[in-house]
């Protein structure tokens, strides 16, 4: 296992942050490229995983009869359309990014709010497991999306 010096990018608006000693598995294929976000993204957007959980809440939560019922399969409904619609684009990872920023940054705001009315108002009913268990990791639009947006940067960048 060898070392190698990587540019870390940001995972949104792919602007330089800083080089990186990261490992490497193969000498043969150093890695040149790593993720994060930077801090003005992070100011205004929350990370993938994040959102991930938001919808996952939300996804569980739009099944049951409960008064926010309705924002949360909002929520849901909106994340998915948005994230097809983004990745049916076969455009650049910064075009992307500046073409839907607003939208990103009004499902980061929205998915605060729900992640914070399930901790506040229902994880004790329904629980975090039970939520995970009813959204695979692969029908997760947020992590399809960071999936497809990671490869993007990275045939994009290397």
């Amino acid at each position: 296992m060898g070392t190698s010096r990587a540019q870390v990018l940001c995972e949104y608006c792919c602007k330089y942050i800083r080089d990186e000693i990261v490992r490497c598995v193969s000498q043969d294929k150093p890695i040149t490229i790593t993720l994060d976000i930077c801090p003005d993204c992070m100011s205004q957007f929350q990370r993938y995983q994040d959102l991930a959980y938001a919808y996952a809440a939300a996804y569980c939560l739009g099944k049951e009869s409960i008064p926010d019922q309705v924002m949360m399969r909002d929520f849901a409904q909106r994340s998915v359309e948005l994230i097809k619609w983004i990745k049916a684009e076969k455009k650049d990872p910064r075009d992307i990014f500046e073409e839907h920023k607003e939208e990103l940054v009004q499902l980061s705001n929205q998915a605060a709010e729900v992640w914070n009315m399930y901790t506040a108002r229902y994880q004790r009913d329904f629980p975090w497991l039970k939520c995970v268990e009813l959204v695979k990791n692969t029908e997760n639009p947020f992590l399809q999306h960071q999936q497809y947006i990671h490869r993007k940067i990275k045939n994009a960048y290397c």
